[in-house]
């Protein structure tokens, strides 16, 4: 098995280290901070200590490897492409595990395929420094089938989503509106909590709130339908919520953005859409015709 890596930072080196202890002996990889002369030593040694070889251009690292994966920054992932598709040939698999977006992951697809290689999207979705190369990835792309053969052998944790470029980034993005916007919603009621001095009740009330909780059912059903029950007296609640922030001198961007999805679901009357409100969330998306 040869796996190559477009792009050496810290996802692909967590990668590379964890195949290599798996039994992978044959790792290529180039990094345009080879090409930086205070930076190179760096990059050499932290290849070396996984067996990797750095090779001179994305190309040669699609031409030596069977799979590729291209792991770097979100706004170069479609030049990283345009840079390492040449190399490709039939039977080798190109996985972008970059943050680009699914209408660019399309695109790098339709790249991949003028070279007759087969291409996967690949969206992690855990830890690379606890995990590396057992990281939770979703796959879709006509190449995730012969990816999961491949490397599952190797302990990788891969789970194919569809077939459609695009697919698995689309998930994860979509769930870091939630993960990403919760860690947020605490920053602002912990800055809140810090100046009232109630820190210590706030977070004892939080977790008495979500402990022993089905969260399908207690939070997504209830908090759903709860909204859109209540959403002309919760947006009231929030404004209230708003102004206290406001005239605390405190932050107040989520807060302000809670207030505005309530009176949104209230100005649209979604609640009028129907005849009664269902308590699960697969019923309320049925019909709420957003």
């Amino acid at each position: 098995m040869k796996v190559g890596f477009v792009g050496f930072g810290e996802a692909a080196g967590a990668l590379a280290a964890g195949l290599h202890e798996e039994g992978i002996q044959q790792l290529f990889a180039y990094d345009v901070l080879a090409g930086v002369p205070e930076k190179k030593q760096s990059l050499l040694q932290k290849a070396s200590a996984s067996g990797v070889k750095v090779l001179e251009s994305p190309e040669s690292v699609c031409r030596e490897a069977e799979i590729v994966f291209a792991a770097v920054p979100a706004a170069y992932a479609l030049k990283a492409a345009e840079q390492a598709t040449p190399g490709l040939s039939f039977e080798k698999t190109y996985v972008d595990v970059s943050t680009a977006t699914p209408e660019e992951k399309i695109k790098i697809a339709n790249l991949v395929h003028e070279r007759q290689a087969k291409f996967v999207d690949g969206a992690m979705m855990g830890t690379l420094l606890r995990d590396r190369h057992k990281v939770p990835m979703l796959l879709s792309g006509d190449g995730a089938d012969d990816m999961i053969a491949a490397l599952s052998p190797y302990h990788m944790v891969m789970k194919k989503v569809g077939d459609a470029p695009g697919k698995a980034t689309s998930i994860k993005f979509i769930r870091s509106i939630t993960a990403k916007g919760i860690a947020c919603l605490l920053i602002e009621s912990l800055e809140a909590a810090q100046r009232y001095g109630v820190e210590e009740a706030i977070v004892s009330s939080l977790c008495d709130s979500y402990s022993n909780i089905d969260f399908e059912k207690d939070v997504i059903d209830g908090y759903v339908s709860g909204s859109i029950l209540h959403a002309n007296r919760r947006a009231h609640e929030l404004e209230n919520v708003v102004s206290f922030l406001e005239q605390s001198s405190l932050p107040c961007e989520m807060s302000k953005a809670i207030y505005h999805k309530l009176n949104w679901l209230d100005e649209q009357h979604v609640r009028s859409r129907f005849d009664t409100v269902p308590r699960n969330w697969r019923g309320i998306l049925e019909k709420w015709g957003l």
